[in-house]
Parts: structure tokens; sequence; C-alpha cells
């Protein structure tokens, strides 16, 4: 996409490229310029094709981008005490950049970090809840 921030980061047409920490033949690793992380290392991984919503990619690419995730998740955790591994589609989602990203955050004690903060809820009945099984697994024929 030739607007696209990523596939210009992918492309070397733009500086953040010297923030590169990995790249294969599918998939490319770089330093978030905006880091949820104030100890640094918040890490952005992507395919190297432009895809907008993970359900898009490529079982190849999918794999090669999870291939990615857990090399520099091997890394990342040596100096952080966890991870968040998160991937947001569209923008309801927070998804502000309409290529497909992971995020991955080192996390530490007391970081004050709020990755997502929710409710739980839960279903009015049991029979609400079996018929939300039903309709995804209905969906997944398609």
């Amino acid at each position: 996409m030739k607007d696209c921030i990523f596939c210009k980061i992918i492309k070397k047409e733009i500086g953040q490229s010297k923030d590169i920490i990995y790249e294969d033949d599918k998939t490319i690793a770089f330093l978030d310029i905006t880091p949820a992380q104030k100890k640094g290392g918040h890490t952005l991984i992507i395919p190297k094709k432009h895809y907008e919503l993970v359900t898009d990619m490529s079982d190849a690419d999918a794999k090669a981008v999870m291939l990615t995730i857990k090399k520099l998740s091997k890394a990342l955790l040596q100096f952080s005490q966890g991870m968040n591994i998160i991937q947001n589609n569209k923008r309801v989602a927070g998804q502000y950049v309409n290529h497909v990203h992971f995020h991955l955050i080192p996390r530490f004690d007391n970081d004050g970090i709020l990755i997502e903060k929710w409710t739980a809820n839960k279903y009015n009945s049991e029979s609400d809840r079996l018929n939300m099984v039903q309709t995804i697994k209905n969906l997944l024929k398609d």
C-alpha cells in the first residue's frame, strides 16, 4: 500500500528503518516509536506483505509471523519480568495502522501499564452461553 507507514518501513523509505531488530523473507520486527513501556523494548512484528486484518493473512505468512513472535519473545523475556502480546483488528478495537501488526510489550512489576481494563460479565443463562457456542461453530462452517 502506497501510503502505509509500515510498508514504508519495510521498503526502508523512512528513517524508522534504523529501528529494525529482526528481518527475514516474510516478516520484520522493529521498535515502536511510542513505546508503552518506559524501560523500552516495545516491539512491533509485521508481515512484509500488506494485510489489513489478521483474517486476511495467508497461512504461510501467519505461521512466519508467529515464529518471529516466538523468536523475539525469547529475547524480550530475558530482560523483562513478563510480556504482553497484543494484536488489534479494526479501529473500534484499537487498530490505528491498517497493516497487521503485533505488539510485544515487556512488563515489569508496578510498571503502570493498563493493557485493557474491562468489566467481567456473565451470560444471562447457560442457554445464552450455549447459543453463543453454536453461533460461533456455525460461522466456522463458512
